[in-house]
């Protein structure tokens, strides 16, 4: 019956686990009786393979899930947890599906998990949410792969406050602008109530202070202070003070208003009678202004209409200035107020009788305008003479009437008359002023001619005699009679320096003439000496005066042709010099055109060309006097572009040096000491690629920079050399551990103490220490192979355990429970004789029975080899050991396999 019930047992029960998990693969889970099975087989099964084996059938989340918080196995545990983050991260779920397992899972762990791998924005946000840790609002607001709107939306999240400082400095400006409003609005919010109760205490203390110091405007203080109270009243309703400070407030306010009572009702009355003061006021203005009115309208009427509409207009007028004198009769207001206004009404009754003959005035006054516009401006002395008569009389008939008015001009006419006014009036200082200057310098040059007569300096007079007869001929004939007993003096004088000129100038012009021809007949040696001889000849030619005696027009052309001879040889001298300038100012020419090329051309420093062209330019000689100006034009233009563009180099050169130095100081002050090395080194070598930056500006900015690099590099070094102390320090410490490691390895025999020591040899940070790290793993290497032959000990103390109960046939249970379970499976299709053989074969690579023939070692070998490649069997030794196990314990004619198969396992 055993046997039958054996042989009909669902495969899915089968006693072996390798069975169990075969059947698993026949399942299908889409059949509700075989999904059944598997969800059985899944939380049921004693073994956890085969309940890996169904869960993995179905590959569902919900069960998986389950697994992963109730599974007793920590490793099917750890695999489901990964399961149920792969098939959250890999969207093998509905949204609701995810957000219901992110809501219920308990397992912080698995959270952030997802978290990391979690794509979807909505998703994450809740993971940031459900996990609610700080540290991780801190990774997402630091990380750029989430939106810049969610970042700031985490932001208020991050409850600490230098952790949201630190994150301002690293983060881009608009979170950083963000932090910094969070971080105001925070410091706002904890010093609101202080700050709440400062100003309540503070309008508190004002109100209290009215009684102190009585001011005369208490109570507009007093209404002030309650409006400021009571915009302030829903804020402190927040406050735990709230009710003693409102308390407060109120046996404030009563004793204010029972102190002030009778202040402030003096004060009501004496704001009722300022009121009086203000309505009467306001009736003398009106008065008043109503005056000034109709004085304007009177004027406006008499400027329009001239002269009959003021007539027609005068009853108007008089209707108006009676109305106001009623109601001056009916005002409330003080009798030197109302005399005051009864005058300026009077004044104005009388100009309202005496409109008709003002009116004819205002016309006589237009008319006279008119003429006085129609005038001709005088261009010339002799028109001003004759107009200025007829501008007196124009300004003596526009005086008499206005004197005659007793109303004021209109202002059109006044503007009228003050512009023609100041016209001629301009025109008057114009002529007068040339008329006073002309007489002023005829003035001067007489007296300067008396002064060189009575000096001797005649020569002068003839010229200067010219001038004053031109400026005397300007002047009008009263200011000529002023300066005419004068002009008739120097005529005379003049006349008679003539008759002498004429006396002494024969003999020294006939000297001159026999000077200049036995010039010419000398041979030259300095044609510059001869052409100023020359020169000079002519000037004291012209020096004698002219004549108009035939002798005079004889020795002109004798001396003429004399200087022209003695000049002839100069010309040829003059001609050649001419040709060499000419030359030069070729050679200038291409010089200005060839540094012009140059710097077009090459980025040669400017100031090179500069020195070089001035070098050249004063090498070539001098040039034609009338290209010199050109030539020097040119020369100084084209040195001022090369300074310029000099100076632009410079400049530009300076401004990169500056960069340069920014960016070293930034370097030092930002970046990691190693980096900035480097950074620094590179800045050095940009420094030698830029050019001189100008005297003085370059040796300023090599200050600096080299002051910045100096203080790096020496903090540099002082900083590797406290590191490499701080290292020398570090290894000696961790030689030290080493050693006392070394010496615990010798002492240890215990697997608990060897396993300890190999953790603390796995954890000794010996980064850098190359020769550390190879003292450590030489230790480890003791330690493992320590570690082996314990194991190997063990092992064989547990095969000698084993070997025991084989031959005594008892004390099953002491063994393992791998082989008492191995000893309870179906024994193998191999016989114990052959697994023993296999054994054999595996270990020591020889078959110890001799009666094993080869033809057997071979067929058992191919058997083998078959059920590897179809059943993927495992032949290790503890497999092929629970193999020879199967066939349960030992017949008496077995005992020499087990010798044998002691022997294999001894070794």
């Amino acid at each position: 019956m055993m046997i039958f019930k054996r042989l009909l047992r669902p495969k899915w029960q089968d006693p072996n686990p390798d069975k169990r998990i075969a059947a698993i693969a026949e399942l299908s889970e889409s059949q509700s009786d075989y999904k059944q099975i598997l969800h059985e087989l899944a939380f049921n099964d004693g073994q956890m393979a085969v309940r890996q084996a169904a869960l993995e059938k179905l590959n569902d989340f919900s069960l998986w899930w389950q697994a992963s918080k109730k599974e007793a196995s920590e490793r099917l545990r750890a695999e489901a947890e990964r399961r149920v983050v792969e098939m959250v991260t890999a969207n093998q779920l509905t949204l609701s599906l995810k957000q219901q397992f992110i809501a219920e899972c308990q397992r912080s762990s698995v959270l952030e998990h997802i978290l990391r791998l979690e794509q979807d924005r909505s998703i994450r946000l809740a993971l940031l949410q459900r996990l609610d840790r700080q540290d991780l609002y801190q990774q997402a607001v630091q990380d750029p792969s989430w939106e810049l709107k969610t970042r700031l939306e985490l932001l208020p999240r991050i409850e600490d406050e230098k952790t949201l400082q630190a994150l301002q400095k690293q983060l881009e400006p608009a979170l950083a602008t963000a932090i910094d409003q969070l971080l105001t609005e925070r410091r706002e919010q904890q010093e609101k109530p202080i700050r709440l109760c400062k100003q309540a205490s503070l309008i508190l203390s004002k109100i209290n202070a009215l009684k102190d110091r009585s001011p005369a405007d208490s109570q507009q203080r007093y209404g002030q202070y309650q409006q400021e109270w009571a915009d302030l009243a829903d804020a402190l309703n927040e406050l735990d003070e709230a009710a003693a400070l409102f308390a407060k407030h109120q046996q404030l306010s009563q004793s204010v208003e029972h102190f002030f009572a009778d202040s402030w009702q003096q004060q009501a009355q004496q704001r009722l009678a300022e009121e009086q003061q203000q309505q009467q006021q306001l009736q003398i203005n009106g008065i008043r202004k109503a005056i000034t009115a109709l004085e304007i309208d009177v004027l406006q009427s008499l400027r329009q209409n001239l002269p009959q509409a003021n007539v027609q207009q005068l009853d108007q007028f008089n209707g108006q200035y009676q109305a106001l004198a009623a109601q001056l009769e009916q005002a409330e207001i003080p009798a030197t107020e109302r005399v005051r206004l009864q005058r300026a009404l009077e004044q104005l009754g009388s100009q309202l009788a005496d409109l008709p003959r003002v009116a004819l005035r205002f016309s006589q006054a237009e008319q006279l305008l008119q003429q006085w516009q129609a005038e001709a401006m005088p261009d010339t002395l002799e028109d001003w003479q004759a107009a200025s008569t007829s501008w007196q009389q124009y300004r003596q008939r526009w005086q008499q009437l206005v004197d005659d008015l007793s109303l004021p001009l209109p202002e059109d006419l006044k503007q009228q008359q003050q512009t023609l006014q100041q016209q001629w009036q301009s025109i008057a200082n114009g002529f007068e002023q040339q008329l006073t200057q002309a007489l002023r310098q005829c003035r001067g040059k007489l007296h300067e001619f008396a002064r060189l007569h009575q000096a001797g300096k005649f020569k002068s007079l003839f010229g200067l005699f010219k001038g004053i007869e031109a400026s005397y001929q300007l002047l009008l004939p009263e200011q000529q009679q002023q300066l005419q007993s004068r002009f008739e003096q120097a005529r005379e004088q003049l006349a008679q320096l003539a008759d002498l000129q004429a006396f002494i100038a024969g003999p020294r012009r006939e000297a001159l003439v026999q000077q200049m021809q036995q010039l010419a007949a000398e041979p030259m040696f300095d044609a510059n000496e001869r052409a100023a001889l020359v020169k000079k000849a002519r000037a004291d030619w012209l020096s004698l005066g002219k004549t108009d005696s035939e002798q005079q027009a004889s020795w002109q052309q004798a001396f003429d042709e004399a200087c022209e001879a003695a000049y002839a040889p100069c010309r040829e001298f003059f001609a050649a010099q001419q040709a060499e300038r000419e030359q030069h100012a070729s050679a200038k020419q291409a010089l200005l055109t060839q540094t012009t090329a140059e710097l077009a051309a090459s980025e040669s420093d400017p100031f090179a060309l500069l020195r070089q062209l001035q070098r050249q330019w004063q090498a070539i000689g001098p040039v034609p006097k009338a290209q010199l100006a050109s030539l020097q034009q040119g020369y100084r233009e084209l040195c001022q572009q090369l300074r310029q563009q000099g100076r632009a180099q410079q400049a530009d050169c300076a401004e990169r040096k500056q960069q340069l130095i920014q960016q070293a100081q930034a370097a030092t002050e930002q970046q990691e000491p190693g980096q900035a090395a480097v950074m620094l080194k590179q800045y050095q070598q940009a420094w030698k690629q830029i050019p001189y930056a100008g005297k003085g500006v370059d040796d300023e900015l090599w200050r600096q920079f080299r002051a910045i690099c100096d203080a790096f590099f020496a903090k540099l070094k002082a900083s590797r050399q406290q590191q490499e102390q701080q290292r020398q320090q570090q290894q000696q410490v961790l030689q030290q551990q080493l050693a006392d490691c070394d010496q615990a390895l010798a002492q240890s025999d215990q697997p608990q103490q060897l396993s300890s020591l190999q953790t603390q040899l796995k954890a000794l940070d010996l980064s850098g220490f190359d020769s550390l790290q190879r003292s450590r793993q030489q230790l480890l290497d003791k330690l493992e192979q320590k570690q082996h032959q314990q194991h190997q000990a063990q092992a064989l103390q547990a095969y000698q355990q084993l070997f025991e109960a084989l031959r005594n046939g008892t004390d099953f249970d002491s063994l393992p429970a791998v082989w008492r379970d191995a000893m309870q499976q179906q024994p193998d299709p191999l016989s114990r004789s052959e697994l023993t053989l296999v054994l054999e074969l595996m270990i020591t690579g020889e078959a110890s029975d001799a009666s094993a023939s080869a033809q057997q070692i071979s067929t058992l070998k191919l058997q083998l080899l078959a059920e590897k490649h179809n059943k993927a069997s495992s032949f290790s030794k503890e497999t092929m050991l629970a193999r020879w196990l199967s066939h349960g314990p030992l017949a008496a004619n077995e005992l020499p396999l087990l010798e044998r198969l002691e022997r294999v396992l001894s070794l």
